[in-house]
């Protein structure tokens, strides 16, 4: 978990954004991995989880199906590296928004709020996740859309193609031996 005072929750993600900032920058990684996430512009979409992401659950994720490896994620901690620039990442605690109420999962969530209603069109943020004595930086390529396809019955909208042509979750090196090479 990310080391923060209490505050109302109004001013979470400006602390989660100044505390992480400063604090994680020149972290050696063993990982970099991106992910594309389809953001929903709608007003409608703040009521759900469609703009949520976890990034502890993602790491833990692809160690699971990458690596074959099952890591303690209990004492996670997540850094903020980079932040939106056309938008901000919300810091919902361990809890995600589902039908506009909130849902305690355990691990820590965050909600991309797009700045301007009005903003299609592409963004990125990048976080270090610390887990199971790994440092993982995770480079969100995110995709602001009036609406987002797909659904659960259609298949995950990160299954298309034209949207996330690298799919939804890849390793990002230019030599895939050194994990803190600049990104491709």
């Amino acid at each position: 978990m990310i080391d923060m005072p209490d505050v109302p929750p109004q001013y979470a993600s400006v602390m989660f954004a100044q505390a992480s900032q400063a604090r994680s920058g020149d972290a050696k990684t063993d990982r970099t991995i991106g992910i594309c996430h389809l953001i929903e512009n709608d007003p409608e979409s703040r009521l759900s989880a469609k703009n949520s992401l976890s990034p502890v659950v993602t790491v833990w994720g692809y160690f699971q199906r990458q690596e074959h490896q099952r890591l303690d994620h209990k004492n996670a901690k997540v850094s903020l590296l980079q932040a939106p620039e056309h938008g901000t990442l919300e810091d919902l605690g361990t809890f995600v928004k589902r039908r506009g109420a909130l849902v305690d999962t355990g691990m820590r969530n965050y909600s991309y709020v797009p700045a301007s209603s009005d903003y299609f069109g592409p963004d990125r943020a990048m976080v270090l996740v610390e887990i199971g004595g790994y440092k993982v930086k995770v480079q969100y390529f995110f995709k602001v859309m009036q609406s987002v396809p797909g659904g659960s019955d259609q298949g995950s909208p990160q299954d298309d193609k034209e949207n996330c042509p690298k799919g939804e979750m890849w390793r990002i090196s230019l030599n895939p031996a050194d994990a803190n090479a600049d990104l491709s």
